[in-house]
């Protein structure tokens, strides 16, 4: 278990890869985002994209879930406070897998009577051909020692 105070600024590491088929993709997207270029192969086909692509927010909702596995579950963490900037800068094609690169950008020591820090993160998600597919910052608050 990893505590606020044991984490450094500029600290860089990368989780996954994890894998998004057709199908994962299929049922979220019927569930949580219907856009045709998600769900209509005939439609996608005459999309600017060509294809039938990943949701930004499937895309986003595995990133956090590669966080959590790779980084999060080994440290302190009682939850986050806010995400920002989040870009898609490129369609997740099907299938696919996602890594992510966390960098830690800042670190804002507990107030008093607090027992958590802030910790600020980059979050890089890159697609299996090793290109950016989504980025977001992202503050998290970690358990102190003290």
């Amino acid at each position: 278990m990893r505590y606020f105070e044991e984490i450094r600024v500029g600290e860089v590491q990368t989780f996954g890869p994890r894998q998004i088929t057709l199908e994962d993709s299929l049922r979220f997207c019927n569930e949580f985002d219907r856009l045709p270029v998600h769900l209509d192969q005939e439609h996608a086909a005459e999309s600017m994209y060509g294809q039938l692509i990943a949701s930004g927010l499937h895309t986003l909702s595995l990133t956090a879930s590669i966080v959590v596995d790779g980084f999060l579950v080994h440290t302190a963490m009682t939850g986050a406070s806010g995400m920002e900037n989040v870009r898609w800068h490129r369609p997740v094609t099907l299938p696919n897998e996602l890594s992510v690169r966390v960098t830690v950008l800042a670190k804002s020591p507990p107030k008093a009577g607090k027992g958590y820090g802030i910790l600020r993160c980059n979050l890089e998600t890159f697609g299996q051909e090793g290109r950016l597919v989504m980025s977001a910052t992202v503050d998290y608050l970690l358990g102190s020692k003290s």
